[in-house]
């Protein structure tokens, strides 16, 4: 095609010039009695916690490296190459009431009304490993994955749902889901040693007998709760993927067999386009680590989680806003699986309502706004491509730092990982106590007058390790002493 036959967007127009922007800006910020010290790009840009500038601008010149084809190397459009166009992402509701009864008819009522796969928590923190088999009684295990969370007790609760699964008649080669051992993130919540050799024995078994099982969950949770960045988040989870693979290939798997079993799982936040970019990162590095390491070509599944230190207890409904934010996110981003966080998450366990809203956010945007339809719909985006190139590099960087100092358990260990994140925290507290951020309904238009959601306690969160945090906190106890 000619440059004479190219179609000239707006062609009736005059082309506009940067210069002509920067006047324009000025003369708003005139008005808004704001007097530029410098270019009004310094003066509208924004700086985030890995240190890079949010620009007000981003235009053609803006450059980044070629984010390839979906479902190609590396990854960065998708892992795969139709996308989830067909069938939407995995809805996985989370579920971690103490109640075997309460949670099997929780479960039921989720699966029943749209939720495609569930996340368990089992052992001290949710149902009973012994009660695995009463909670799923009633599941077609063939349609609806379960992906554990047991803690330490990831062998006993991965025996009981195999073995529920051969009570089913269901074959080997059609288990799906993931076990869920990942000792390295019990490490970072609890501070207790990693049991690797554990979590080695077991991936090598479902490599052996089940095909469509993955057995490892790298959860970078952790580090996004401790109030990390996202690129100290991506950092760590590389870190973690790493000292998995060398865990499971030292246990007799290759590597290719090795990274089949891992499954990411990351923070979605209200920040819609620091977590689109967050997941198409996440996939560039762990296609450059595995193709370090002699697989290339394998993408790992990315599971997205509503973030929960963003959410607050004071004007709770405020929350239902932020989690479709995180939803959309996590979909345009490309997450095969996410989860949203019921808004009452913060004060107790979830109620049903609850639970409706959060499987119902999921359905809106994949049933009416159809946010699932195209592939990658943020790619090409000049902003969007330099975020996602800004962040994987503050990734590489912090991941290539924590392998320096011995690995993502030295790391730990030594105190390098809480020491870091802990300066990350500090400023996001500067920030939110100078008003430069804000968290709506508590820091900015706070409803003085309104009545606390009761809800029933949930189970203690492990301590030991790293802090475990929600940004509002410090202002709603200011907020309940007024």
């Amino acid at each position: 095609m000619t440059s004479a036959e190219q179609l000239t967007l707006a062609s009736d127009f005059p082309a506009a010039t940067r210069d002509q922007w920067r006047t324009l800006v000025e003369g708003v910020l005139r008005r808004s009695g704001v007097e530029p010290a410098g270019s009004v790009e310094d003066a509208l840009a924004s700086t985030t916690y890995d240190g890079f500038a949010i620009r007000p601008l981003y235009t053609a010149d803006d450059t980044a490296p070629d984010p390839g084809m979906p479902g190609l190397p590396p990854f960065v459009r998708g892992g795969r190459a139709d996308g989830v166009v067909a069938t939407g992402w995995d809805i996985r509701q989370r579920h971690a009431h103490p109640d075997p009864d309460v949670t099997r008819r929780a479960v039921l009522a989720d699966l029943e009304n749209g939720v495609t796969s569930l996340w368990l928590v089992a052992g001290a923190r949710g149902v009973p490993v012994s009660a695995l088999a009463d909670v799923l009684d009633e599941v077609y295990l063939d349609l609806a994955p379960v992906t554990l969370d047991a803690g330490a007790e990831f062998a006993a609760a991965a025996d009981a749902l195999l073995g529920l699964h051969d009570d089913k008649g269901i074959q080997a080669s059609e288990v799906r889901g993931n076990l869920g051992a990942d000792p390295l993130g019990l490490r970072a919540r609890t501070g207790t040693p990693a049991d690797l050799d554990g979590a080695a024995a077991l991936a090598v078994r479902v490599a052996a007998g089940y095909p469509k099982l993955r057995s490892i969950v790298v959860d970078a949770l952790p580090y996004h709760e401790a109030g990390g960045s996202d690129g100290q988040e991506l950092g760590a989870a590389m870190a973690t993927a790493l000292a998995y693979l060398r865990a499971l290939t030292d246990a007799g798997l290759d590597v290719a067999d090795a990274a089949k079993q891992l499954e990411f799982r990351l923070a979605a936040t209200a920040d819609q386009f620091g977590t689109i970019a967050k997941l198409r990162a996440a996939r560039r590095l762990w296609a450059r680590v595995v193709e370090v390491c002699g697989a290339p070509g394998i993408a790992a599944p990315q599971h997205a989680v509503s973030s929960s230190t963003m959410m607050t207890r004071r004007d709770p409904w405020v929350n239902m806003l932020r989690t479709t934010l995180a939803c959309f996110g996590a979909g345009v981003g490309g997450a095969d699986a996410v989860t949203v966080l019921p808004f009452d998450a913060a004060i107790g366990l979830p109620d049903a309502f609850a639970r409706r809203i959060a499987r119902n956010t999921h359905a809106i945007l994949l049933e009416e706004s159809k946010v699932a339809g195209v592939i990658d719909p943020a790619g090409g985006s000049w902003y969007v491509e330099a975020h996602t190139d800004s962040l994987a590099r503050a990734g590489w960087a912090w991941f290539t730092e924590l392998e320096r100092a011995g690995g993502i358990a030295a790391a730990l260990d030594s105190g390098l990982v809480d020491e870091r994140i802990a300066a990350t925290r500090s400023a996001r507290d500067a920030r939110l106590a100078e008003g430069t951020e804000a968290i709506t309904g508590v820091t900015v238009f706070p409803n003085k007058d309104e009545k606390p959601l009761v809800r029933a306690a949930a189970p203690p969160e492990p301590e030991g390790g790293l802090p475990r945090v929600r940004y509002a906190e410090p202002f709603e106890a200011k907020l309940e002493r007024s």
